[in-house]
């Protein structure tokens, strides 16, 4: 996770904190119940996806290097998981007009691409695809908000959040001449335990009237997620056919040269682990990091 980002939800949760300890939340008023307000937000966001894009771009590379090498021309490459979006609704439960107990979900979503055209001595080569990960990402929290003055308040969230039906899609194809190779693999999770992150967001809210808001925020977020426990490859070819197994992925570097050092990155789904060979192959388990930011903006409504 970004630097920037732990500093982000930590600020958040600092100042939520230093704001309990300032004025504890008071109990709702009697007889005035629990105002509730509804916050509908949508924009950017920046996903980690550090082993996602290692594993998703090695053939692109490899075939990339082989051009270079060979002297051949080529457009076009590997562009990595990062940008994408995230939107969703909060309802945020005011126990005083600062403090909120809020409860939200939502969908993030980012994709990459590997897209790349090959000339070698005979017909062009094509290559498409790319990796995506995507969330729901259901959200408990506390919020609190600081009037600056006038119709502007400072908000500040910090809490827990579920990623649930955490996805994985990753897709090679390749096709020269009619021929082509396919290769994709899907894998899914909706667990608890193994999906649960954190986030912290700092922003602006500007009143526009006594039912209504709009706020521009960062969300700062750590989800940093162990691999899945079984994943689906289905390889497909204009020779072979098609066939589909179940396994695990796994990361598998194979060191090409060690000076300079050129590696060869790929994901595998395997049954059984496969056997490293040392110092020339290395297999690892990626990790699946939704960890970053969203820049965000919004609209408040009290209800």
């Amino acid at each position: 996770m970004p630097a920037q980002t732990k500093k982000l939800i930590l600020l958040s949760t600092a100042l939520l904190l230093a704001a309990l300890l300032a004025e504890p939340i008071p109990a709702a008023a009697a007889g005035g119940g629990v105002k509730i307000d509804l916050r509908l937000h949508g924009g950017y966001s920046y996903l980690s996806a550090a082993d996602v894009n290692t594993g998703s771009r090695g053939y692109l590379d490899f075939y990339k290097l082989l051009a270079e090498y060979s002297g051949w021309a080529y457009e076009g490459g590997y562009e990595p998981v990062h940008a994408g979006y995230d939107a969703g609704v909060d309802v945020v439960f005011l126990l005083s007009p600062r403090f909120g107990i809020g409860i939200g979900a939502g969908y993030l979503r980012s994709s990459g691409s590997a897209d790349m055209t090959l000339v070698p001595e005979t017909e062009e080569m094509v290559f498409d695809g790319g990796p995506t990960l995507s969330a729901i990402p259901i959200r408990l929290g506390l919020y609190y908000s600081l009037p600056l003055g006038g119709r502007l308040s400072l908000t500040a969230n910090a809490g827990a959040a579920f990623y649930a039906g955490l996805r994985f899609h990753d897709r090679f194809h390749m096709e020269q001449s009619g021929i082509f190779s396919t290769q994709e693999i899907v894998a899914s999770r909706w667990s608890l335990s193994a999906n649960l992150g954190f986030q912290g967001g700092l922003g602006l809210d500007y009143k526009i009237s006594s039912k209504m808001g709009f706020f521009i925020e960062v969300q700062g977020r750590y989800a940093r997620f162990e691999n899945f426990g079984k994943a689906t490859i289905k390889v497909a070819s204009s020779e072979g056919g098609s066939q589909t197994r179940e396994g695990k992925i796994y990361l598998r570097t194979q060191i090409l040269s060690a000076d300079p050092l050129i590696a060869f990155n790929a994901f595998v789904v395997e049954s059984t682990p496969p056997s490293p060979d040392p110092p020339d192959l290395v297999i690892s388990e990626p990790k699946f990091d939704l960890g970053g930011f969203s820049l965000q903006a919004g609209i408040r409504i009290r209800i």
